[in-house]
């Protein structure tokens, strides 16, 4: 590699660690992006992480992105009882649907179809 290759990446890392992207990759993607992504293979108990990333951290006011890579249908439904405060309804493979969280706090949603399917919008 040459002086100049070397000082340039030397150069993005230091921006990178600056910003703090280097410290927690998925967590500063999900930040910068406010996107989840229903995985490949999402439906199968064993998959470890249905969504990707399964908990993302968001300003009040943003709008997360569910996208589903999945060859079949997933909900993305608020945990709780009675009405849930949000409810994706059947998102197709290769579909998006997303929501706007205006209020601080924690909300834990699932999948309907598959309830094993968990994750986290933590809003602060």
């Amino acid at each position: 590699m040459n002086n100049q290759k070397i000082l340039t990446m030397s150069l993005i890392m230091t921006s990178l660690l600056t910003i703090g992207i280097l410290s927690n990759p998925t967590m500063a993607y999900s930040q910068m992006s406010n996107s989840v992504t229903i995985t490949l293979g999402a439906a199968d108990e064993g998959n470890f992480e249905p969504f990707s990333p399964a908990a993302i951290e968001v300003s009040p006011g943003s709008t997360v992105v569910w996208t589903n890579e999945d060859t079949t249908q997933h909900t993305v439904t608020a945990d709780g009882t009675g009405s849930p405060a949000f409810d994706s309804g059947p998102i197709p493979p290769e579909m998006t649907w997303d929501n706007t969280f205006d209020s601080p706090g924690t909300f834990s949603y699932h999948c309907s179809i598959h309830p094993w399917m968990m994750g986290r919008v933590m809003v602060g």
